[in-house]
């Protein structure tokens, strides 16, 4: 979920950061419009390029003997001393750049592999032309930092040997001890420990339920075993739809609601062709949400078998996609049927519904293809997702395929979709209510603690409805006419005019109805 902006590492403010594939298909599939921008903001000329640009080469202030092969260095090519370095890749010198400087370059000198970004442009040759050939996207991927080891693209490193070794042992922590230095326990009479694990571990490692990595100790007590994890990453997963209960039985249109996804942010995954374990960036598009994710909560880490689950998920996607494809169809295909032929408590049958990622994303051109080929595939299924990837929220979907922008992306993401919807007018979306609109309107008792309705879900007090309305349709622009809380939404949805734009409120609790209904372009989520 999105929530305040944290200074997180990742690309400066105004920076373009690209995938290999995203490169490519930006370049290829939209080749008019890459030629367009290598015409026009590659130029030494200052008028063209931005007053403060200077020219120069990054390698100025280092000498030849401080050059160290295959490793980044970076510069601000507005002020020639502002040098450092080495970094390991790409994406490593754009993080120690973070929040520095409109313009930036990083070198492999060893490799002559160099990237130059003004203000939010990535500045490219004229005479450049990009090719969608291995040897290009192998010249990207690898001054991207990124690894395409697994036979559907996604961006991942290796991890094992001592990083493995030591975030087990972070995830295990140590004994919470009292002040006589016995062991706290639980009220279930379980010890307590603390954990070692650090604030950028929430980000850039996978999940991993502390109960299973007690079972992967090694018999020397210490070290904990690799090729068990591997074992049981590598088990096919039963079934990839889930059921969302909760989404079942808050509508009363018959229709039946299924999860398809895996770990948020990161998720941990098997490359069957080297066997070794491999850290996925299961969401590049994220920004700001990542404080705020809701995967990051609950279920997801509450249960010792979410983790596996995705991980297999994730590693059946990663290596067999077509074997993913078709197991996904075949239950599709079921539940399809099953719809159809109804049952004693609902004769008529019910529409099968399936939300795409209850938590990751569309972490490549290709995955995004194979998800749109399956609603094509199956056209009376209806398929929607959220996502904070500009090429999956401004693609071309089947009509059975209905995707949310979610605000809080990463700001690469976020020029891509306002520069052709700066207001978000025609592109359906979802906004994270910050808590300070909504807070002092809720229902809550003497002792200021929220009183909730009968689903569960949170309560805004019939008499300030009209003002929490005003105070979004200020936040966001909107006219607060075009606003509906979830119950009023729920009460007239069937005869809202099609091409009609609403706006829905829907706070904890309440359904996800409105992000597949094509007639609300904004769904406002209350922050939990």
């Amino acid at each position: 979920m999105e929530g305040a902006e944290p200074k997180m590492p990742g690309a400066p403010k105004g920076i373009q950061i690209m995938t290999p594939q995203q490169f490519v298909a930006k370049a290829g599939d939209e080749s008019e419009a890459h030629d367009e921008l290598a015409s026009d903001t590659f130029s030494d000329n200052p008028e063209e390029v931005g007053e403060n640009y200077e020219p120069n080469d990054p390698r100025d202030g280092i000498s030849p003997d401080e050059i160290v092969p295959n490793k980044f260095y970076i510069t601000n090519t507005r002020y020639k001393d502002d040098i450092d370095g080495p970094f390991n890749s790409y994406q490593e010198a754009d993080e120690w750049a973070y929040d520095k400087y409109a313009s930036v370059s990083a070198k492999d000198y060893e490799n002559d592999i160099e990237i130059k970004y003004f203000n939010g442009q990535q500045m490219v040759n004229p005479q450049q032309r990009v090719a969608e050939s291995d040897d290009h996207l192998n010249r990207i991927r690898k001054l991207s930092g990124l690894d395409e080891a697994t036979k559907l693209p996604a961006s991942s490193r290796e991890f094992g040997g001592d990083e493995f070794q030591d975030y087990m042992k972070r995830i295990v922590g140590t004994p919470d001890l009292d002040k006589e230095g016995n062991v706290k326990v639980d009220k279930k009479g379980n010890e307590k420990y603390v954990s070692g694990k650090t604030k950028s571990d929430r980000y850039k490692m996978p999940y991993i339920h502390r109960s299973s990595v007690i079972e992967y100790v090694g018999p020397d007590g210490k070290t904990y075993s690799e090729d068990k994890i591997k074992k049981a990453l590598a088990e096919r997963p039963k079934k990839l739809l889930k059921q969302n209960e909760k989404m079942k039985h808050s509508n009363g249109e018959f229709e039946q609601f299924f999860n398809v996804g895996f770990a948020a942010l990161t998720g941990i995954a098997l490359d069957e062709d080297t066997n070794k374990l491999i850290i996925v960036n299961t969401c590049p598009g994220a920004g700001s949400c990542k404080v705020d994710c809701f995967a990051m909560k609950g279920g997801k880490v509450q249960f010792k078998a979410a983790w596996l689950s995705d991980g297999r998920i994730l590693t059946y996607l990663l290596n067999d996609p077509d074997g993913f494809f078709n197991q996904l169809s075949n239950e599709i295909s079921a539940e399809e049927a099953a719809g159809k032929k109804g049952d004693k408590k609902f004769p008529n049958g019910w529409q099968t519904t399936i939300r795409w990622h209850d938590a990751g994303d569309f972490f490549s051109p290709e995955y995004l293809d194979l998800a749109l080929k399956m609603a094509a595939k199956h056209p009376d299924t209806k398929f929607y997702a959220y996502t904070k990837m500009a090429g999956a929220a401004l693609a071309k979907k089947p009509k059975n395929f209905i995707i949310n922008w979610s605000e809080g992306a990463h700001t690469s993401q976020e020029k891509q979709v306002k520069a052709q919807d700066p207001s978000l007018d025609t592109t359906k979306n979802s906004r994270i209510v910050p808590d300070e609109l909504f807070q002092d309107l809720l229902v809550k008792d003497a002792k200021k603690n929220l009183v909730k309705g009968s689903e569960g879900q949170w309560q805004v007090q019939p008499d300030k409805l009209p003002e929490l309305k005003q105070r979004l349709a200020k936040q966001y622009g909107l006219s607060a006419n075009s606003i509906l809380s979830y119950a009023e939404y729920m009460a007239k949805r069937k005869s809202i005019p099609a091409g009609m734009k609403y706006n829905v409120i829907v706070a904890p609790g309440e359904g996800d109805i409105s992000a597949n209904d094509p007639n609300i372009i904004s769904t406002l989520l209350l922050k939990h």
